[in-house]
């Protein structure tokens, strides 16, 4: 004797959804909303927005954020070259880079200070470190002193496999 699978399935529903001990399952907690989190490391410092297949994490700063550079002068070049940063980089393709380059923004949105890295190629897997000297600075008068610079991008300049950019909030106070 056959039995046709439509007889069989209708036999298990019936006979397995009658059962009155049978308990509602808890609704599941709503999960929380994911934040941006500091960096390991790095108190006061906040993850933003980012794009690109390479993941840039900041991994230090010499000064730390959240100092004051002094003797700066009357504007933001005097303090360049006295702030430099570690980053890692975590491509998921491969290909060449030109450079990073790296921004410190004033809370006017002004690029106060610049660095760039030298050219490298990135191996899809394969973490690579660099550091950026914040060496070039904005001469005009958005960076005079004191001035907050408040926000830090790193963009990596490649091709489309690992071509991407970071954004982070920090604070430094550039004085004269």
């Amino acid at each position: 004797m056959r039995c046709s699978a439509a007889v069989i399935l209708a036999f298990f529903v019936v006979g397995c959804g009658s059962d009155s001990t049978t308990r509602p399952l808890p609704s599941p907690s709503p999960s929380p909303s994911p934040t941006p989190s500091p960096a390991p490391g790095l108190p006061g410092v906040t993850v933003g927005a980012s794009k690109g297949p390479t993941a840039i994490t900041l991994l230090a700063a010499d000064p730390p954020p959240g100092s004051t550079v002094s003797g700066c002068g009357s504007g933001a070049s005097g303090c360049a070259g006295r702030i430099r940063m570690t980053f890692r980089l975590t491509p998921t393709g491969s290909g060449p880079v030109l450079w990073c380059v790296g921004f410190l923004h004033a809370d006017n949105m002004t690029a106060c200070l610049q660095g760039r890295t030298a050219g490298l190629t990135l191996r899809a897997g394969e973490a690579q470190t660099v550091e950026v000297v914040f060496d070039t600075a904005d001469t005009g008068s958005r960076c005079a002193t004191p001035v907050e610079i408040t926000h830090l991008a790193l963009t990596v300049e490649g091709v489309v496999e690992v071509g991407s950019h970071q954004e982070w909030a920090l604070n430094y106070r550039l004085a004269p």
